[in-house]
């Protein structure tokens, strides 16, 4: 492999009982083994804002239980700081290498805020911290000023970055100069022209070795399969995570291709 990485923000197989499925994470992980660096359990792809604490742990265990030997960063998908580092501490219990979240749910945080939610966070854990800049699911997109300054914190490895609009070279060149390892988090942006250290998208769950590809060169044809897979896959639609469970299942990785409704995630 270069010295680019690839992880997958794995979805969250479900059995009958929509419990999380053991075998089907197993098989997950199994079959992208020989291409990612690593696995994010519990993010949007693992529909982890949805996951009671019972479940989230239980993919947080099999994960790690399944990942020989790969790296594994926890995702933590709660709406406020004292939820995000009581998760975080959980996970570094469990034994992870680091933790990935987002801002908090609350609308019109201020961006000052947002420096301190991951300050809290990684002042009070030894782990490494990765960022994960969207606004769909917080409704608090970061600006690039508040990405450097999340960064200087020293232990701040990592950006997944989902943004609402175009990121710019120049500034993901000032990010890496922070120290920062710079992933890729739109599908629609893999093997185009934007350099980066790697890859954080749903379509790895489907297509771990195209992800891989797709990082390791910048190749219209490339670019273009992925295009068209996007669109096949309906992975631009807002339940991506059930195109995902569907494809899965179809495929013999995943044993069901249930997801979690609201109602399940309140029990």
């Amino acid at each position: 492999m270069s010295g680019k990485r690839i992880f997958i923000p794995l979805i969250s197989p479900l059995d009958d009982q929509s419990r999380i499925c053991e075998s089907s994470v197993r098989q997950l992980l199994h079959s992208s083994q020989p291409f990612v660096d690593g696995y994010i359990p519990c993010l949007t792809s693992g529909e982890g804002w949805r996951l009671e604490r019972r479940d989230w742990q239980r993919m947080l265990e099999l994960t790690l239980a399944h990942a020989q030997g790969k790296t594994v960063i926890a995702g933590v998908e709660r709406a406020t700081t004292a939820e995000v580092l009581d998760y975080a501490l959980l996970a570094q219990e469990l034994g992870v290498q680091g933790v990935m979240f987002t801002s908090p749910f609350t609308p019109g945080t201020r961006q000052e805020e947002i420096v301190e939610h991951y300050r809290t966070v990684h002042d009070a854990t030894s782990l490494d911290i990765f960022i994960y800049n969207e606004s769909s699911l917080s409704g608090n997109e970061k600006t690039f000023e508040t990405l450097l300054a999340i960064a200087k914190l020293p232990r701040v490895k990592g950006l997944k970055d989902s943004p609402s609009a175009p990121r710019t070279q120049r500034q993901i060149e000032q990010l890496r100069a922070q120290g920062l390892e710079y992933f890729i988090g739109w599908e629609m942006d893999l093997a185009r022209e934007l350099e980066s250290d790697g890859n954080i998208v749903s379509l790895a769950n489907l297509e771990p070795g195209l992800c891989r590809l797709a990082t390791d060169t910048c190749q219209s044809s490339v670019a273009d399969l992925v295009e068209t897979l996007n669109g096949y896959f309906d992975l631009g639609a807002e339940d991506w995570y059930a195109q995902v469970k569907k494809q899965l299942k179809a495929r013999g990785v995943i044993t069901t291709d249930r997801v979690l409704t609201e109602k399940e995630a309140q029990r």
